[in-house]
């Protein structure tokens, strides 16, 4: 048997551009690029499966998840609110100084954001025995994946 040589895969032109773009700021201006990474609140749990619609109290809810960030009032019953937030940003900025030669320096900016949030709910009676609960994982998928879609 032959031994298969490796394939090489063409990227597409974001590879190219980002080439093109290293390259000319390293030979007539400045390139920069900043991410931020922020989240606020504590992690949120899955639900557990001990948690069951009118079995469980609010003392076992906020014994295991601890306090909620909200606490939402409706009509004959109340909810427990967790929520995390996940937030990243970047920006990528190219100059190139040419004020010397047409008076005017043009700038290329491009930013992006992604908020996501993983959020549990638990709806109760008046009396304190849960009637609903939900969960949402919003952060499952991969970060860079999201922000192509």
């Amino acid at each position: 048997m032959k031994p298969r040589k490796p394939v090489m895969e063409c990227r597409g032109n974001r590879l190219l551009w980002a080439m093109t773009l290293l390259l000319l700021s390293q030979f007539y201006g400045c390139l920069s690029f900043r991410i931020e990474k922020v989240n606020i609140d504590a992690e949120v749990q899955p639900l557990p499966q001990e948690f069951v619609v009118g079995k469980t109290t609010l003392t076992d809810v906020l014994a295991s998840y601890g306090a909620p960030v909200d606490v939402v009032d409706m009509k004959g019953h109340f909810a427990l609110h967790y929520l995390r937030t996940f937030y990243r940003g970047g920006s990528l900025s190219l100059g190139i100084p040419l004020a010397d030669v047409l008076r005017v320096s043009p700038t290329l900016n491009a930013t992006g954001n992604l908020q996501r949030f993983d959020s549990a709910v638990f709806i109760f009676t008046l009396d304190g025995v849960l009637a609903d609960m939900s969960y949402a994982r919003g952060t499952s998928q991969p970060l860079w994946e999201t922000y192509w879609k």
